[in-house]
């Protein structure tokens, strides 16, 4: 057990250590303008055209900076947004790599002030309310790419490998990319290899809770975070429950989901024990699988968004539900 988790830390340092000496060093920041060309970005319903590198990134979330830290393009990021929680801070082995990115206030005024030329950012980033819509910023000189997870249907590790391959067509770097993708890949096989023998009727049957509102509970019916469950060899109890991908449901649904498993999002407001503790002191559960037994697994949420904590999450999820075959 100990040989297999060293064996697989020491994988994720080397690559680690092979992207930070990629883009930065040939692709990335390499070239003249008028050498440069034109790149063209197919970005949900939006067409995004470069004609030249961008020279400061303003990454709206950690997913995005983590993307771009992990492909050597660490030096073109003027800023990210501010961290609202303890759980959502940088993984350990980039943290060296954070301390000098500034962390901005989320406005349409930080971003121009930040000097940015481009801004990467899930959906909901570009609103007038947030960091300004994309006309707003284009017309100030930003050019806007939304992290493809958060304009599908129904997002799985497939659409962080197209932001990926985005920023090393972007930045010119596209072999770093494909690296990242194919170890990405590796590892979330590696993890369904060892699962792969569980029968149908022996998967856990799990419930993702991520926060609470008075009688409700809310949770995922689609998305990365299912998609995970299901690589890991679980089964997500509110699958396509909902058209959304996120809902609130009744403390009636948990009960009935019966699930032998309790996923709890960190983030937010509301702490972990918190969550748990809504759980534990509503009668209605106490028989539940899960609450019985004792069966909560805390995931950052950060870790289910969309970066390349994706195969980490999977393979955690996978020795939680599966601790007999990772001994």
């Amino acid at each position: 057990m100990k040989l297999k988790k060293l064996i697989a830390a020491l994988a994720v340092l080397m690559l680690t250590l092979t992207m930070f000496a990629g883009c930065g060093e040939t692709g990335g920041g390499g070239g003249k303008d008028d050498e440069y060309g034109t790149v063209v970005i197919q970005n949900g319903d939006r067409t995004v055209t470069f004609t030249k590198m961008p020279t400061g990134v303003l990454c709206a979330n950690l997913y995005s900076a983590e993307n771009m830290v992990m492909m050597g393009l660490g030096q073109y990021i003027v800023g990210k947004n501010v961290h609202t929680n303890p759980a959502d801070v940088p993984l350990p082995e980039l943290e060296e790599y954070f301390k000098d990115i500034p962390e901005i206030e989320r406005s349409n005024e930080n971003a121009v002030s930040s000097g940015c030329d481009l801004l990467i950012g899930q959906v909901s980033a570009f609103k007038d309310t947030a960091w300004g819509t994309y006309e707003q910023l284009e017309a100030e000189g930003i050019q806007c790419l939304t992290i493809t997870g958060t304009i599908v249907p129904d997002e799985t590790v497939e659409d962080i490998y197209t932001d990926i391959r985005n920023l090393g067509k972007i930045f010119k770097c596209e072999d770093k990319a494909e690296e990242l993708i194919a170890q990405m890949k590796s590892e979330i096989a590696s993890t369904q290899e060892i699962v792969k023998g569980v029968k149908d009727e022996d998967k856990p049957r799990v419930f993702v809770f991520d926060m609470f509102k008075e009688d409700t509970i809310y949770t995922t019916a689609a998305g990365l975070e299912s998609n995970l469950i299901e690589l890991a060899g679980g089964i997500n109890t509110t699958r396509k429950m909902e058209d959304s991908r996120w809902f609130y449901c009744s403390v009636e649904t948990l009960v009935a989901a019966n699930p032998d498993i309790i996923i709890i999002n960190d983030y937010g407001s509301q702490s972990v024990e918190e969550k748990i503790n809504y759980i534990k002191s509503n009668e209605a559960c106490n028989m539940i699988p899960a609450v019985v037994n004792d069966r909560f697994l805390v995931i950052p949420l950060v870790s289910v968004m969309q970066d390349i904590r994706a195969p980490r999450a999977c393979r955690t999820m996978a020795e939680y539900f599966f601790p007999e075959l990772f001994q």
